[in-house]
């Protein structure tokens, strides 16, 4: 089993820097989980093989679809 990933402090509160000024506690947790799947994927990246360009590719997309979808639409 791998050890936990941990987060940089840093890289979290820089990644806040250009959100509004009220924003959602979802919208903060997944600024998090997206930091730390990016942490994950360059560790992977530095250990083994990786996971290959088109299958991130494709996860990042459907990431970005699941945000899409659950964004209320403004009129």
């Amino acid at each position: 089993m791998e050890p936990e990933l941990l987060l940089d402090k840093n890289q979290i509160i820089e990644s806040f820097k250009d959100l509004p000024d009220k924003v959602s506690s979802e919208d903060l947790i997944e600024r998090i989980l997206f930091i730390k799947l990016v942490n994950e994927r360059v560790r992977e990246a530095a250990t083994s093989s990786g996971t290959p360009n088109e299958e991130f590719k494709r996860e990042f997309e459907e990431f970005k679809q699941h945000k899409k979808v659950q964004r209320p639409q403004l009129s």
